[in-house]
């Protein structure tokens, strides 16, 4: 029997906006037992990016002119082959990566890791959970290094799609010791709602749930009709809070179910 396939994957995209922007870079780590295999692809898009998304990941549509569609990629259609429910799927955020592939036309049926949400469960002596800074504060460098030097790769660099998917397999090998190597384990945890500390988005970032809920309640009361039937821990941590004053859960309830009747 074969052994298991981990893809450790990494994107880069026009922007943030799964149902309106498009992959415009594909990287991953493909392991297999004792092998590794390095995919990476840029891909051609028809959405022009403006300057500040151009400055976060350095590829500029004239890159993109000659390139496949994401589809048409290799690295795309190496994921659709290894798209099997006995495979593992790993990325630091598994929710955007999911949905951009979704939009791709890839449903990822495989075993998901996400080393962000993992991190926040067992590395809980840290204040910053981006994986830049994972990286930094346990060491993990030199593991990454090694991986790069096996797959002849010279140098690693933030916000490059290949480097960010070896810096995941680092972090993921200091997960699974953080669980006596159970894989599943970091399964479980994926797949378990996480009750959420700080809005990571728009006007609110980096304000508590806690501290909305007693302020401006209206506010998680959007949340929860306009975003949160898209992303799990985010509508688990609103009915956690909303549900502490039954008016404006109560509100939310009938605001969404108005919104989901306007839309089909």
């Amino acid at each position: 029997m074969a052994e298991p396939i981990q893809y450790f994957f990494d994107m880069e995209a026009t922007g943030v906006d799964y149902r309106n922007d498009r992959l415009i870079q594909l990287a991953f780590l493909k392991v297999q037992g004792d092998r590794m295999e390095a995919f990476e692809d840029l891909c051609y898009t028809d959405i022009e990016m403006n300057d500040a998304v151009v400055a976060v990941h350095g590829i500029t549509n004239a890159m993109l002119e000659d390139k496949y569609w994401p589809d048409e990629t290799d690295s795309f259609q190496e994921l659709e082959r290894g798209n099997d429910p006995a495979n593992y799927f790993v990325s630091h955020n598994n929710r955007l990566d999911l949905a951009m592939l979704a939009n791709e036309g890839l449903q990822i049926v495989m075993q998901c890791i996400d080393t962000d949400k993992c991190s926040r469960h067992l590395l809980t002596e840290t204040h910053s959970y981006k994986l830049k800074d994972l990286i930094d504060r346990y060491g993990l460098e030199s593991r990454a290094e090694r991986v790069a030097r096996e797959i002849g790769m010279k140098d690693l660099d933030a916000h490059d799609a290949l480097s960010d998917a070896l810096w995941h397999y680092a972090l993921y090998e200091l997960l699974l010791e953080k669980v006596g190597g159970e894989v599943e384990k970091l399964v479980e945890i994926t797949a378990t709602p996480m009750l959420l500390e700080k809005v990571t988005f728009g006007k609110h970032r980096n304000r508590s749930f806690e501290e909305l809920i007693a302020s401006e309640p209206e506010a998680l009361v959007w949340m929860y009709v306009n975003m949160a039937a898209d992303w799990e821990d985010l509508e688990f941590t609103l009915e956690h809070w909303l549900k502490t004053k039954p008016y404006f859960w109560n509100k939310a309830q009938k605001e969404r179910e108005e919104n989901e009747r306007l839309l089909f």
